[in-house]
């Protein structure tokens, strides 16, 4: 439960205290609401005259596309590349867009140089005839006298005079204002290009967009055909210096080979020699190659010649009788195989199988023996062709030496001739490409959508202007009240003094009204009903409930600066006591700037000083005020040492006998803050009265003098503010003391 109940507390001091800091806030706002009017006023009347003053700008956009497609209408290499689809890429065509050049071309396009809007050397309605006017359509009265007052005027101090400039200059700050007026803008998100233009037409606004457009499109076709062109004059060039240079190089090839005598064959591309040369030796290799088959035909013949009975006979010598001889004994020798086998080798027939195979392979070696001679003349004649090619390669080999130091040259200048037709060849294909470029130039970009005169102005109307104005003078208006709040030192009301130094603020004195040039000690009794009298009676009121009034009481009326207001308030507090029937003793202690005897006369031959020394008796310095009848005791300014008389054993007696004679001794001293005369009075009074000036005397400069009075011994044990507007108050101060004045205004008499 007791968990519950502190936290119901924290809740209830959170919940407290934001109450406190809103109507902390609500008061200073109602304090300074002068001030939040005044703002608002202020820029409420700037913003009209800004309202009247300004002309509606209409802004026009075009779309352009930075075009991710390409048309490929032949495979032919672009002179000039597309342009890439990076951000940096859309970036600086943006910069082209919004570049000087392009603007200049705009300008000479439309012949802005001419329109007011842009050219502030041509006449046009001044700021002051846009306001006459305006004011004119609002009011409906004709101003124009006051114009002419207002532009002569100007004229004649020379503020409306403006110096002739040249064209150049002129054109230039065309272009300048022009580009204010001119905005490109893209995302990250796609290819678009947004082109904005502000002009205080819509017609123009679109026309001038839409030129910006067409002029940034131009450009790009125009940069590709130029240096397209640049490309072909160019390669014209080039391929002319080639020509001539392939013409020369081919010239020096015949030229030295005719010089050389190297003839070209049939091949075209080599010399009668060399091709002679290279027949040479490929009949050699025939010959080689057929050589070599002939010596191994001739080793297989000879192998066969000695046992002409092997199955590979016919096939090595090649002989058609050869074969049939072989093929006969081998029918011979298988019907000898059979015989043998069944007959045995004395059988006459075996015999006469004998005999016929022998027969056979001797006709088989003589023909074998034949061949062999034909083979080996075949041999003979491979070998002496080989011979022959030989020396006949070896004779023209001797023959073509002569002619490879030439070679070596040669190859060489043709290789520089061929490689001047191969580039020729290149530049003149590359010409011939380019040329069918040039009626094939694409642009980059393309219009999505082209400006249209806008329907509405895009900048504020003047509604908003004053709506604006009215807010931006409240903003305004809210920190200049907290500003000067927080600036204010001051205080405010009874509740601020007793917050701030902890010193009870027993009431408030009114300000009298100025028209009325009333004396506020003689007001108290004029008008007792008067709510200025009703402060000061509430005044000795509270004094006399804290005890301060009680018989053989001493009141120390002091202050912090001259001008609070404390010498009214000892004189009207003490004639009214006086008034009500008590016997009461003004002693005026300040003796350097007195005021009292000037107030209620002075007819006594005596001064409080005078009593002091001992010049004067009592009934030599008492003096009676005739409406009240309030004793009193003047100080008279001729004492060189005024705080010696003060803090003298014999004024403390004179007060101690006062307080045995009177029922309230009041004692009217220096500021604190100026001399130290009050400060030696301390011990003489019962009770220390502290007025200070409402809104007027600075906090910091109060609590020092009331903490010099506590380091001297008496503690002040009530404040009164001085000199209240009670008006002011009630308008400015929520405050509880504030609103009860207010109501309570009814029950006083003026």
């Amino acid at each position: 439960m007791a968990a519950y109940t502190h936290v119901d507390g924290a809740l209830g001091s959170e919940a407290s205290t934001r109450e406190v800091a809103l109507r902390d806030l609500l008061q200073v706002l109602r304090r300074r609401r002068s001030t939040i009017i005044a703002s608002v006023l202020c820029c409420t009347a700037l913003a009209t005259t800004g309202a009247l003053l300004y002309e509606p700008r209409f802004t026009s956009q075009a779309v352009l596309i930075i075009d991710p497609r390409t048309t490929e209408v032949t495979d032919i290499n672009a002179v000039i590349s597309n342009l890439p689809r990076e951000a940096a890429a859309i970036r600086t065509e943006i910069d082209m867009i919004t570049s000087t050049a392009t603007a200049a071309k705009v300008v000479d396009r439309l012949g802005l140089v001419h329109d007011p809007e842009f050219n502030g050397a041509i006449e046009r309605p001044s700021a002051i005839d846009r306001a006459i006017a305006g004011i004119n359509d609002t009011v409906g009265y004709d101003l124009s006298p006051l114009r002419q007052q207002i532009t002569g005027y100007l004229n004649s101090a020379g503020i409306g005079v403006k110096e002739p400039t040249s064209p150049e200059k002129e054109r230039a700050a065309v272009i300048a204002d022009v580009r204010r007026g001119l905005s490109a803008t893209s995302d990250a998100q796609s290819y678009t290009i947004v082109v904005s233009f502000k002009a205080k037409e819509a017609e123009k606004a679109a026309r001038i967009a839409n030129a910006f457009v067409d002029e940034y499109l131009l450009d790009q076709l125009q940069t590709k055909q130029e240096v397209t062109q640049q490309a072909n004059k160019w390669l014209e060039d080039r391929i002319n210096e080639l020509r001539a240079q392939v013409e020369v190089s081919d010239k020096a090839v015949q030229d030295y080979r005719a010089q050389q005598g190297l003839v070209l064959g049939s091949a075209g591309g080599e010399t009668f020699l060399s091709q002679q040369l290279a027949e040479l030796n490929r009949a050699l290799v025939v010959a080689q190659t057929e050589r070599g088959r002939a010596e191994a035909r001739a080793q297989n013949a000879r192998i066969v010649a000695r046992s002409p009975t092997e199955g590979n006979a016919a096939e090595v010598l090649g002989s058609p009788l050869i074969q049939r001889l072989g093929e006969e004994e081998s029918g011979i020798a298988r019907r000898l195989a059979e015989y043998r086998t069944r007959y045995g080798d004395q059988h006459p027939a075996v015999q006469a199988y004998v005999n016929q195979l022998t027969n056979l392979r001797q006709k088989m070696r003589e023909e074998a023996t034949k061949i062999m001679a034909v083979i080996n003349n075949e041999v003979e004649i491979a070998r002496a062709r080989e011979r022959e090619l030989e020396a006949a390669l070896k004779k023209l080999t001797a023959e073509t030496a002569g002619e490879l130091g030439a070679n070596v040259r040669l190859a060489q200048l043709q290789r520089e001739a061929d490689a001047n037709r191969r580039v020729y060849e290149g530049l003149l294909q590359r010409l011939v490409e380019t040329r069918e470029q040039d009626d094939l130039q694409q642009r980059d970009a393309r219009v999505v959508s082209k400006a249209e005169p806008p329907l509405e102005p895009s900048t504020p109307g003047k509604k908003l202007f004053v709506g604006g104005g009215l807010a931006v003078g409240l903003l305004i208006g809210m920190f200049l009240a907290f500003l000067r709040d927080h600036l204010n030192k001051t205080f405010r009301n009874t509740q601020h003094v007793e917050e701030t130094i902890g010193v009870p603020a027993i009431g408030l004195v009114p300000s009298l009204p100025h028209h009325k040039n009333a004396k506020p000690e003689d007001y108290v009794l004029d008008r007792p009903r008067s709510e200025y009298s009703e402060a000061v009676r509430a005044i000795g009121v509270s004094l006399y409930a804290r005890g301060a009034l009680n018989t053989g009481s001493v009141v120390m009326v002091t202050s912090a600066v001259p001008g609070e207001g404390k010498t009214t308030v000892c004189l009207t507090l003490a004639r009214m006591l006086a008034a009500s029937g008590r016997r009461v003793l003004l002693l005026e202690c300040d003796l350097r700037c007195p005021r009292i005897g000037n107030v209620l006369g002075d007819n006594a031959p005596g001064d409080l000083s005078d009593l002091i020394v001992g010049k004067a008796e009592w009934q030599d310095v008492v003096q009676v005020d005739g409406r009240s009848g309030l004793h009193y005791v003047v100080g008279r300014p001729h004492c060189d040492h005024p705080q010696e008389l003060l803090g003298s054993e014999k004024l403390a007696s004179i007060i101690k006998f006062a307080s045995l004679e009177y029922d309230c001794v009041i004692l009217d001293t220096p500021p604190m803050a100026v001399v130290a005369d009050a400060g030696v009075l301390t011990r003489s009074a019962t009770e220390c009265l502290f007025v200070v000036r409402w809104e007027q005397t600075p906090r910091a400069v109060v609590q020092r003098a009331i903490d010099r009075l506590t380091e001297l011994g008496r503690d002040v044990t009530s404040v009164v503010l001085s000199r209240v507007d009670l008006k002011k108050l009630a308008r400015t101060d929520a405050s509880e003391e504030a609103y009860g004045m207010n109501e309570a205004r009814r029950y006083y008499t003026r």
